[in-house]
């Protein structure tokens, strides 16, 4: 794993470019294919297609820090069933990491204001 890739945290993540402008931009992939089907546990898996992902993960300072992830699609031989790539800390469909919730629910629970967070955290 990159250096870059051991301060996002996530494992498995290789970081392809980093952008530092009024937010931090991070485009990764993947480090390895998945070895198994989440199904039936088959081994046979094909790549059908990427999917292009945006998640919010959490602040460095002041900055939001969004990763943009190439995520493969795959298509098991054995049962014939489509998933995509999963990753530790990041659960299906949803646009915000665990960490980025856990931040923002400490904070509001802090006793800052959703007015304020929607701010900081630039959520809409």
């Amino acid at each position: 794993m990159s250096h870059a890739g051991m301060i996002i945290g996530i494992p498995g993540l290789e970081v392809i470019r980093v952008k530092d402008k009024r937010r931090i931009d991070v485009w990764a992939r993947p480090y390895r294919r998945q070895a198994s089907c989440q199904h039936c546990g088959g081994t046979k898996l094909r790549i059908k297609a990427t999917h292009k992902r945006t998640v919010k993960h959490t602040r460095r300072g002041n900055q939001v820090m969004i990763l943009h992830l190439k995520v493969p699609k795959y298509h098991c031989q054995s049962c014939g069933r489509y998933f995509r790539h999963a990753f530790a800390g990041l659960r299906p469909r949803y646009r915000s990491s665990d960490t980025y919730q856990m931040e923002v629910y400490e904070a509001h629970d802090g006793g800052v204001t959703q007015r304020k967070l929607s701010r900081t955290h630039q959520i809409s």
